[in-house]
């Protein structure tokens, strides 16, 4: 026979071994981590809070400089390379990469904006952005703008969506980096205004002119030419097929090498453009 509930209960007696307090711990440390993660949210502190102000950061789009022929110090130009896949299988669509800041998943729980140390990498080509606009500026300390820009003649490139109250910042390479610190990544953000920070423009190797003659005449904008490394005497290029994953699709690593063919002319991953809007008449 059985014996009556009442009964069986009196076998259960509740001790100090009874371990009553590892379960309001629990409960209580699941209620900790739903405040935090509210507070965090207020904060937007989440990675996807993150993202999006990265995102929002990145993408505003911009206005480049227009013209329509040559190109002025003080100006807002992408830098375009036209003669490169926008992808990394061969199909239809686009050509071309722009040149443009990145960060990386290590970099986003720290900013969501470009800051010094952000690496330069390829991107396929797109509407006009923060993140891939530039403004051309003296590398000789003195004021400039306005000024045609020449061949062969020193500028920097300044990143044009810095904020006025910070440091601006430069595309810089460096030939001899720390091993390991930017990888395959050679060109980053340098609030640093040094010598490796200084870029010039060179014309297309021609049959029937030399670059000696065409020194000294101004740039013209969206046409093909040479990116060249002031310290290096390096040209700026693209490495094609070395593509890696980013947070809004594939990326491509910048080159820093100056490709020949056996004619001793540059090879379709060293030809850059200064690229700006082409202005329409109504």
């Amino acid at each position: 026979m059985r014996p009556h509930k009442a009964e069986e209960d009196k076998g259960i007696v509740y001790c100090n071994r009874v371990r009553l307090g590892n379960w309001y711990e629990a409960a209580t440390l699941e209620e900790y981590k739903l405040n935090m993660f509210l507070e965090q949210m207020k904060r937007g502190d989440l990675m996807l809070a993150r993202f999006r102000k990265m995102t929002e950061n990145l993408n505003t789009p911009t206005v480049l400089t227009p013209s329509t022929g040559n190109i002025a110090f003080g100006a807002k130009i992408s830098l375009y390379a036209p003669h490169v896949p926008a992808k990394d299988r061969a199909g239809e669509g686009k050509k071309g990469l722009l040149l443009g800041g990145r960060i990386s998943s290590d970099d986003i729980p720290y900013s969501q904006e470009l800051e010094d140390g952000c690496s330069i990498v390829g991107i396929p080509y797109s509407e006009p952005a923060n993140r891939h606009a530039f403004v051309i500026t003296s590398a000789d300390y003195c004021d400039r703008d306005g000024e045609l820009l020449k061949y062969n003649q020193e500028f920097l490139l300044k990143l044009a969506s810095t904020d006025v109250n910070k440091q601006p910042l430069y595309i810089r390479y460096d030939p001899d980096p720390v091993p390991g610190l930017l990888g395959a990544f050679t060109l980053y953000l340098s609030k640093h205004f040094v010598s490796n920070t200084r870029w010039r423009v060179l014309p297309l190797q021609r049959p029937g002119i030399t670059r000696f003659e065409q020194e000294g005449t101004a740039v013209v904008v969206n046409q093909d030419c040479i990116i060249n490394h002031c310290a290096t005497n390096l040209n700026l290029g693209i490495r094609v097929g070395h593509w890696a994953m980013g947070f809004y699709g594939k990326i491509c690593a910048p080159l820093m090498q100056t490709c020949l063919d056996v004619y001793g002319r540059e090879l379709p991953n060293n030809i850059w453009q200064i690229h700006t809007k082409i202005p329409t008449s109504k």
